[in-house]
């Protein structure tokens, strides 16, 4: 039995460094457009951060009424979720240690964490590359989808209210604009997850 304690901490330290790795050759290879904007500082707290949750109260109705549905408001649902738009502090209970990456069109904002739910305002706010493990194999995945739905067919905007919440084990769901088809991760197996408004779609 002592042996199982060590066996799990070995197979996390080579998940860990496993994640280091992929991070580092996705840094050098696959965002050079990100590099070029001036860096704004962190993400969290930001003024732009508070502006782009603020929009999707005024211009996303079906999530306006999810939130007024589940929450009664939504300063109940960020106060619920935790969710402190004045602070990049990371929390313990809710936050998940990711390489984070905004991007507009003048500058860029990075974090080192986030929450589920802020992954999911996130995803409602435009399209986003999440780059993950896979939990079956351990190969690393890719999926550039979104929750906005300029994105994906009018059939499937009703959809999206299934995914304005985590589902069971922390897994998140996300329209994937390469396959036009819903898909799913599980947040704990995230590596890097960026939004860059700068350049187009794929």
């Amino acid at each position: 039995m002592a042996q199982e304690p060590n066996n799990i901490r070995n197979a996390l330290s080579g998940i860990d460094r496993q994640r280091s790795l992929l991070k580092k050759q996705f840094e050098e290879s696959e965002f050079s457009p990100f590099e070029s904007k001036p860096y704004k500082g962190e993400y969290g707290g930001s003024s732009y951060q508070l502006l782009t949750y603020e929009k999707l109260k005024v211009n996303d109705l079906l999530y306006k009424n999810f939130i007024n549905e589940t929450y009664g408001s939504y300063e109940n649902y960020l106060q619920q979720n935790r969710i402190n738009q004045s602070s990049s502090v990371f929390d313990p209970i809710n936050d998940y240690r990711i390489d984070v990456k905004i991007v507009n069109k003048e500058e860029s904002y990075t974090s080192d964490h986030i929450s589920s739910q802020e992954m999911i305002l996130e995803m409602l706010s435009g399209v986003c590359t999440v780059f993950f493990i896979k939990k079956t194999n351990g190969a690393s995945r890719r999926i550039t989808g979104t929750l906005e739905p300029g994105f994906m067919p009018t059939k499937e905007h009703v959809s999206r209210k299934n995914f304005f919440s985590p589902l069971s084990g922390e897994r998140l769901g996300i329209w994937d604009i390469n396959s036009q088809s819903w898909k799913s991760f599980y947040i704990e197996n995230v590596f890097k997850f960026v939004r860059d408004e700068s350049v187009g779609t794929e």
